[in-house]
């Protein structure tokens, strides 16, 4: 028995048209661009918290955040 999580095509992509297969390539491209955007988010606060705790000095990295 297959399992699901591991299907790579839905069994009625070709019956769906053409109409469909774009909303769900949209839909794609906006769920990868909101996940590329968590991360930059995530990698910014680690870099926020790395100058406020003083990490980013202790690597020679000298920079300042114009809050606190």
């Amino acid at each position: 028995m297959p399992t699901l999580a591991f299907r790579r095509r839905d069994p009625w992509w070709g019956l769906e048209g053409p109409a469909a297969r774009r909303k769900h390539r949209y839909e794609r491209f906006v769920s990868s661009l909101a996940f590329v955007a968590s991360i930059g988010a995530l990698f910014g606060a680690g870099w926020v918290w790395a100058i406020h705790l003083g990490f980013a000095a202790m690597l020679g990295i000298n920079a300042s955040l114009a809050i606190g």
